[in-house]
């Protein structure tokens, strides 16, 4: 953060692509030094410049390549501030609010989109969290990505052209006991955040499905200013969409593992 504020203070309009392409330049160096390759890329869009930027390098179907800003990325989290953004313009707007019961809002559309609800997923104990606890990721809702070399991970990024429909993730998390009961502990949780995605859901369309979900339009109040998430409005796989085909390096996947295609399933959580 330090360093992104000096860019800011510092930097004209002219510069700053070419300050923050050092900046990612001298990231990736750093990591060689330490026996890590890296791929970085970074998006800025302000009144005055939008721009992309790149460095490192990826093992593209057995071969190292450097990385440009034309390839696709595996986004994962970084969808989740779009997501609370969608529920707290809702809270603005008065329709929910953050001490009310969170299945409240869920529980129509999980019945009628997959014949089950929190209770019955998760335990009375976490049905009866409020929207705020499962925002701040403190209802007890267990990761669907716990565990070292997860088997339900690692299918899933190998076989991402495949559509991965949101109730898969939500029902291999729901295997596990939930962390605590609503507002005893803090845990991270992206099941928690596919659950909230489903709020935006069932707001948006009260007799659809989560597949009718578009957070483009539910979170950005100016989407047009905002061209790089336009993909959260889209249906289906995202096909070469979101992720740079090639040999992820993960140690908790192992070697060898490769990825193919994120798809729309992940998206918004």
């Amino acid at each position: 953060m330090r360093v992104v504020s000096t860019l800011l203070a510092g930097a004209s309009a002219g510069t700053l692509q070419a300050e923050y392409q050092k900046v990612l330049n001298d990231v990736v160096a750093w990591a060689k030094t330490n026996g890590d390759d890296l791929a970085i890329q970074l998006g800025w869009v302000s009144n005055a410049e939008t721009f992309a930027v790149a460095s490192g390098s990826v093992q593209d179907r057995g071969v190292r390549r450097e990385v440009t800003t034309q390839d696709t990325w595996l986004y994962g989290s970084g969808t989740k501030p779009v997501t609370a953004v969608a529920v707290m313009r809702l809270v603005d707007a008065g329709v929910i609010g953050l001490n009310d019961t969170f299945a409240g809002y869920v529980d129509p559309l999980l019945r009628r989109d997959n014949g089950t609800s929190v209770g019955e997923l998760f335990g009375d104990s976490v049905a009866q969290a409020t929207v705020g606890q499962v925002l701040r990721m403190a209802a007890g809702i267990p990761d669907f990505e716990d565990g070292v070399g997860d088997p339900f991970d690692r299918e899933v990024i190998q076989e991402g052209d495949e559509d991965w429909p949101v109730y898969s993730f939500i029902r291999y998390a729901a295997k596990e006991k939930p962390y605590c009961d609503p507002g005893q502990c803090t845990g991270y949780s992206s099941t928690g955040y596919e659950l909230l995605g489903l709020l935006v859901a069932a707001h948006q369309h009260p007799a659809g499905t989560y597949t009718d979900l578009n957070l483009t339009t539910a979170a950005l109040p100016d989407p047009p200013r905002m061209p790089s998430l336009q993909f959260l409005g889209e249906r289906g796989p995202l096909t070469q969409a979101l992720t740079t085909p090639g040999q992820a390096v993960n140690r908790m996947w192992g070697s060898g593992v490769v990825v193919q295609n994120q798809t729309a399933s992940i998206l918004g959580w």
